[in-house]
């Protein structure tokens, strides 16, 4: 027999599920944001973009973010390995809540191509991170960018969700140094050789509640991190790239392998059945739908897939009045547990303002508007 309090709550649930909910979008959260440093010296033998999305392999001389930084030791970076013993280098930068006192200035990135290009904060060589709330604990993102994209494209999304509490690693793919096959290898890896070097790292271990580690994908980082969370290869029951530290996901406009194909996670994406994490989809209605609800049915965790309507696979500034509300708090309600965040989630929800957004699939089944 179910106690009042549990019949009170399911009564609750059931009305929100029942009722619309509009709430008005996140904005900066309540903490400053300071950062690693990332400064970088102009190119003079090609464009910018060359070196942030990288190019290479044997038809031209591999560029990559890494040959522009001014100050190598003092960034974020690590060193990954293919399953054949090949070592890539993997840079990154790091964002995270820092007192609103800290004295350091910002950095604009000489790149002015993207929606924002300044590091808040940002550390000299020789300094360390300064933390808000010396001793806490904060969680943890790790963020994926799309192919052949890079990680200031979305600067101004990180720096919101690090306001929000959350350390927030990006990292730089550099997909361009191989072709398209190898990258399905290295990403996850990369993925799993940054979250070795932070939980190693004699400034951020202390920092971090390693307990609460989630994943955040667009496009093509979306397999990345599904991978990450434990889709498999149907063919051999794998789960290769499985990374347990991994507790949750969210994926925009995402990326699963080919259309019903066969490639990497099996005919009709069954290999995503052993991904059972938390797992919540952002897609544009006009960017292939059948096939995003398709894949995150497959899921076998907590799914939610959210549609944004009338976008295509590049969002409009109305879709991106939407998109981190959605992020923050489904990050809120499985790596902080904020009750507010698992209600507002729990029932039709709308953010105000840009398109209109909701709700379309829970856990594999649709949700009546």
């Amino acid at each position: 027999m179910r106690s009042p309090v549990a019949l009170l709550l399911l009564l609750w649930t059931s009305f929100l599920a029942l009722h619309a909910i509009e709430i008005a979008p996140l904005a900066t959260g309540p903490y400053a944001v300071g950062s690693t440093n990332f400064e970088a010296d102009e190119p003079k033998d090609a464009p910018m973009q060359d070196y942030l999305i990288a190019t290479g392999g044997w038809l031209s001389r591999e560029r990559y973010v890494a040959q522009l930084l001014k100050h190598p030791d003092a960034v974020f970076r690590t060193e990954a390995k293919t399953t054949k013993g090949e070592a890539f280098p993997v840079v990154c930068y790091v964002l995270y809540p820092t007192p609103t006192d800290n004295p350091r200035a910002a950095y604009t990135f000489p790149y002015a191509n993207t929606g924002d290009n300044v590091f808040p904060h940002m550390q000299r060589p020789g300094e360390k991170p300064l933390f808000a709330e010396p001793g806490r604990r904060w969680p943890v993102v790790l963020a994926s960018h799309g192919y052949n994209a890079h990680g200031l494209w979305e600067v101004d999304r990180w720096k919101r969700l690090a306001s929000h509490g959350y350390i927030v690693v990006s990292i730089f793919h550099g997909d361009g140094r191989q072709g398209w096959g190898e990258n399905h290898e290295r990403r996850p890896l990369a993925v799993k050789a940054v979250l070795d070097r932070l939980l190693g790292d004699p400034d951020f271990a202390a920092a971090i509640d390693a307990e609460h580690i989630g994943v955040s994908g667009s496009s093509f980082g979306a397999y990345t991190i599904l991978a990450c969370l434990g889709a498999s290869d149907p063919a051999t029951g794998r789960a290769e790239y499985l990374d347990p530290r991994l507790k949750v996901g969210v994926a925009l406009v995402p990326y699963a392998g080919g259309n019903m194909g066969k490639f990497p996670f099996g005919e009709n994406f069954a290999g995503l059945r052993t991904m059972t994490k938390p797992y919540l989809a952002l897609y544009g209605g006009d960017d292939r739908a059948d096939y995003v609800v398709a894949t995150t049915a497959r899921c076998g965790g907590e799914t939610m897939a959210v549609v944004l309507p009338g976008e295509k696979h590049l969002l409009s500034k109305d879709a991106w009045n939407d998109v981190p509300t959605w992020e923050i708090l489904f990050f809120n309600a499985w790596l902080k547990n904020d009750a507010k965040a698992r209600e507002l989630l729990a029932g039709d929800l709308h953010v105000r303002g840009g398109v209109d957004d909701h709700l379309t699939h829970r856990n594999g089944h649709a949700v009546a508007r």
